[in-house]
């Protein structure tokens, strides 16, 4: 995907039509669209795109596009040994990519950008997309890559303050730390409470008031979020899957998983290998994060 000259950044422009099956990459992705519309879709749903959107999805997450319309899309690749180790004081100067590195499972981050900053935009990606010796030394791509970022950044972090978010209640933040550590733990909500140091019925009210469901339905969330990434990532078999998740029982499983998506697990499966879009309900909440699951290990 990189260019041939070694440098760990490239970018160059797509044109999408029709639909794309869900796929993932081991390096971060910065989608920018740049022309028509679509619907990107992943792990937290199907969103909208249109020119101005861009959307940062991080290594190992899969991705899928569906309903293109005249979609065009500058793409930015970014090496992750680039972000962990030549740029690791991102996190601590772009919230934006401290938020890809909090979650065990980071979600993708979507920005809408204004017109102004769009054009700033792709004027960055034009600069790492030029392969003339003179242009492609990896000080200045580096340069270009971090000069884009804050534009990114600088979007995102209005459109949070815009919509600022009070910090959840320790208790509630203590119990779901547990629950995305190990979703697949017979958690109760004694379980939650002993550990939190919170009596039970004060922490559902607490949930219920900060998160809009109590524990236990968040940890259903939790486990379906996680269950629909390794259905599409991996070929572990759907029970297996589920086991994995503390739903030993099959049919149980599958009742779960549908309530969240609309598919069963296998036609969930099954859409995102086609390519298919809307695998999500519009009224499905899927929790923020996710848990900390390897693909490759089963860890």
């Amino acid at each position: 995907m990189f260019n041939p000259d070694g440098l760990p950044v490239w970018a160059d422009r797509h044109r999408l039509d029709g639909e794309v099956a869900a796929h993932e990459h081991d390096f971060f992705e910065i989608a920018l669209v740049t022309q028509g519309r679509a619907l990107h879709i992943a792990a937290d749903g199907d969103y909208t795109i249109q020119p101005g959107s861009a959307v940062v999805v991080p290594p190992n997450q899969w991705h899928a596009y569906g309903q293109c319309e005249d979609l065009v899309v500058f793409d930015c690749f970014v090496a992750p040994e680039l972000i962990d180790s030549t740029l690791s004081f991102l996190d601590a100067e772009l919230p934006l990519m401290q938020t890809l590195h909090t979650s065990s499972l980071p979600l993708p981050q979507r920005i809408q950008l204004g017109p102004r900053d769009l054009s700033l935009a792709i004027a960055e990606l034009y600069s790492m997309s030029d392969v003339s010796p003179a242009r492609r030394s990896r000080i200045q791509v580096v340069g270009h890559l971090l000069i884009y970022l804050d534009i990114l950044n600088r979007a995102w972090a209005a459109d949070r303050e815009t919509h600022k978010l009070v910090p959840l209640h320790p208790a509630v933040t203590g119990a779901v730390q547990l629950m995305e550590e190990d979703p697949g733990r017979s958690w109760s909500l004694a379980d939650l409470a002993s550990a939190t140091c919170t009596e039970r019925t004060h922490l559902v009210r607490l949930f219920q008031r900060e998160l809009g469901v109590p524990p236990i339905a968040y940890l259903n969330r939790l486990r379906a979020q996680a269950a629909a990434r390794l259905l599409v990532q991996t070929d572990e078999p759907i029970a297996q899957i589920g086991a994995r998740l503390g739903w030993e029982d099959a049919s149980y499983f599958a009742q779960r998983f549908k309530n969240a998506y609309g598919l069963s697990p296998s036609a969930y499966r099954k859409r995102a290998v086609s390519g298919e879009s809307r695998y999500h309900l519009a009224e499905a909440h899927l929790p923020v994060s996710g848990a900390r699951f390897d693909t490759r290990t089963g860890n």
